[in-house]
């Protein structure tokens, strides 16, 4: 009975806590966030979900160098969304910032009882976006120098990155400086997982990625 009690007393406190503290001051996010910040916009959302989904698929044209690359072209793509989700959600825990949409009337419940309002920076959509299109961009430039596609390869790769990082700002999902942050950590891991590969593959040392981080291995012939 007591239980009981203690747990309704819980909830309605939650309740009290989630309708007195929400929405959240604006004059509390700094001035150039608060120039960018929106309330939420469900189609933006989604529209942002499938965008993301394209610009990490960007990858895909890789498939023009043949069945040899494959098996190498893949677990190195692999590698880079794993290192980029991983130390993305890190960051996004640590840090625990409240997500724009936070501090208007109409903000999504769901997601306030998820618990993923508060999990802005940085952002995630755009962090795998141009993770996928620098992967995609620097791997093809490494295997067609010549190619005269490489530019409307990285033109198009970055854009489909660039129009998802809009659109988690403009959703109200985002702040200007979290798409900031993951366009980085993004752009930094789908360039820099290819190019440890590339610049260890003559000295016979393997890059992986565990849940510890890059593993370095070589072999002795």
């Amino acid at each position: 009975m007591r239980r009981s009690a203690a747990a309704i007393l819980i909830i309605l406190l939650a309740v009290c806590f989630h309708a007195s503290a929400f929405p959240l001051d604006h004059e509390s996010v700094n001035s150039f966030d608060r120039t960018f910040m929106n309330s939420y916009d469900p189609v933006k959302d989604n529209a942002a979900t499938v965008l993301e989904i394209a610009a990490m698929s960007a990858p895909a044209v890789l498939l023009s160098q043949g069945p040899d690359q494959y098996v190498t072209i893949g677990l190195m793509y692999a590698e880079t969304l794993a290192l980029t989700w991983g130390t993305t959600e890190i960051i996004k825990h640590l840090v625990g910032r409240p997500r724009p949409y936070m501090y208007y009337d109409g903000y999504p419940q769901e997601k306030v009882d998820s618990g993923s309002w508060n999990r802005s920076f940085p952002s995630c959509h755009t962090s795998m976006s141009f993770a996928g299109a620098s992967f995609a961009s620097y791997v093809f430039w490494k295997y067609n120098p010549e190619s005269k596609w490489r530019i409307p390869v990285t033109a198009i790769s970055y854009s489909l990155a660039a129009t998802v990082a809009v659109l988690r700002v403009a959703s109200g999902n985002h702040f200007a400086t979290d798409v900031l942050a993951g366009a980085l950590i993004g752009t930094a891991i789908g360039i820099g997982i290819p190019a440890l590969h590339t610049l260890f593959a003559d000295k016979n040392i393997e890059v992986s990625v565990s849940p510890f981080g890059l593993v370095f291995s070589k072999s002795f012939q």
